[in-house]
């Protein structure tokens, strides 16, 4: 199996004409009823384009000939660069790649399996853990370490998170600074300014706030990580019922016009600035008024969005894989594993959230992490599909063995062992007796088993000196100078 070449699209939610309505919706949404934007330069960037702007409510109304515009000037390829070349992103079409979600502040620890705040040696050992795990394909920076100072935990992670894995990195950011200094510890990586534009070395997650608004923070890094030419991740996480309507279909409208907000100032700014556009809306429990993060609709409403975005020609960053469950048990694995299959039909292409995270993404599991590689790789082996070729369709073998006998001694059975089966490296396919005989563990206890073995062992390529001692500046600078904001 070829894990870095997976396709999906095979999942359509959405027929044509209810595509169209979407799209109709959603710029009459923003020309309509507008906007809020909280953040001076970002009104006198689309006053000075031409849009509605009403500087006493900071509502801005967007014509949809801008909005067009900026969805021609979208991109429909972007690469995300990793330190190895061969783990490059390439965010484009159908492809499917999977990763772990974002800013957790609780882990349970690999060796009591007590829930802890999380910690800076976490983020050293999560990516050291995913840059092993074959079927997850990129990090996200995912855990916010409790022990270094809060204003700029995002720089200790992605400084971490370039020294433990070789794999393709994204980060949200907390300030306009934040994302500033992000970029610039990405350009250290990739090299210098010229070699990031080739092969930019991180992305950026900026997010509106549901319901049509886009606050001052992420207003500034769209702004400022335009003019530095990073790529961003521009979404939006409307949940049904509570900061969005609850008809699926609205969640879905919704989503796609305050991420068109942020998209068409983006362009506005930089035209052709990569982006990916970012969906990570859900459902809240009604019943609670919490967000529901292990919803099927979570899988319906992505799925639709991939379909939305195939429309526009863009890429997508999707949410699936997550979980309400506390402890990885059977709730966290229908949930996952549902999510993860449905987005990944779909042709998500960047999907976050698919490996590691309980707790509605408020908890990190090393096991978990573990078991989510070996679902990804399920999913993985059934969007490679069905081979149908003379060699498949086996009529020589079967003509060979003829009734009543088997396939076993054959050759033909060993070639094609590898190619055609999915062999778990980690779930157990053997008789109640040896699985008894070899201790009765359940998967729980063969995953820690495995995460512990990975972080003895696996070392990936360390960053180099110079480059290190480079992104030590950037944090020892921002200590100095600024705090969240």
């Amino acid at each position: 199996m070829d894990a870095w070449n997976l396709k999906g699209g095979q999942l359509k939610i959405l027929k044509q004409n209810e595509i169209e309505e979407i799209h109709q919706r959603a710029l009459d949404v923003l020309q309509q009823v507008g906007c809020f934007i909280d953040h001076e330069e970002a009104l006198f960037i689309f006053e000075k384009h031409g849009v509605v702007v009403d500087h006493s409510t900071r509502i801005v109304k967007i014509p949809r000939n801008l909005v067009e515009e900026a969805l021609r000037l979208s991109p429909s390829s972007v690469l995300l660069a990793a330190r190895d070349p061969k783990k490059d992103i390439h965010a484009e079409g159908d492809r499917v790649y999977f990763g772990p979600g974002t800013l957790p502040i609780k882990v349970r620890d690999l060796e009591t399996g007590q829930v802890r705040m999380g910690t800076c040696k976490d983020c050293e050992d999560f990516p050291r853990l995913i840059d092993a795990l074959e079927f997850v394909h990129f990090f996200k920076g995912m855990m916010m370490p409790s022990d270094v100072n809060q204003n700029i935990g995002e720089l200790y992670m992605a400084k971490a998170a370039f020294n433990n894995t070789t794999k393709q990195i994204s980060m949200n950011s907390f300030s306009t600074q934040g994302a500033i200094d992000l970029c610039r510890m990405g350009i250290a990586v990739a090299g210098g300014e010229k070699a990031f534009q080739l092969r930019p070395m991180i992305i950026v997650n900026l997010l509106g706030v549901s319901p049509l608004q886009w606050d001052t923070k992420s207003l500034g890094g769209i702004i400022a990580l335009a003019r530095m030419g990073c790529p961003m991740i521009l979404g939006s996480d409307p949940q049904g019922g509570t900061t969005g309507p609850s008809p699926v279909a609205g969640i879905i409208m919704l989503t796609i016009a305050e991420t068109m907000a942020g998209v068409t100032l983006a362009h506005l700014v930089k035209p052709g600035i990569p982006i990916l556009w970012g969906n990570i809306s859900s459902i809240s429990d009604m019943r609670t008024g919490m967000l529901a993060s292990g919803a099927a609709e979570l899988g319906l409403i992505n799925a639709a969005f991939n379909q939305m975005a195939r429309f526009y020609r863009v890429p997508t960053y999707s949410t699936g894989g997550m979980s309400d469950s506390k402890m990885s048990d059977a709730q966290a694995g229908v949930e996952k594993a549902l999510q993860a299959l449905t987005i990944a039909l779909a042709g998500g292409n960047y999907i976050h959230d698919a490996a590691g995270l309980l707790e509605c993404c408020l908890q990190a599991s090393y096991e978990q992490y573990v078991i989510d590689n070996e679902m990804l790789g399920m999913v993985s082996r059934i969007l490679e599909g069905i081979r149908v070729t003379p060699e498949t369709l086996s009529f020589d073998a079967i003509k060979q063995v003829g009734p009543r006998k088997n396939f076993m001694g054959l050759r033909h059975t060993l070639n094609h062992i590898k190619s055609e089966h999915y062999l778990p490296r980690l779930f157990d396919r053997t008789t109640y007796e040896t699985w008894e005989a070899r201790g009765a563990k359940d998967i729980r206890d063969v995953a820690r088993e495995k995460a512990r073995e990975i972080l003895a062992t696996h070392k990936p390529e360390p960053l180099p000196k110079e480059v290190q001692e480079e992104l030590d500046v950037i944090i020892q600078n921002a200590e100095k100078t600024y705090c969240r904001g």
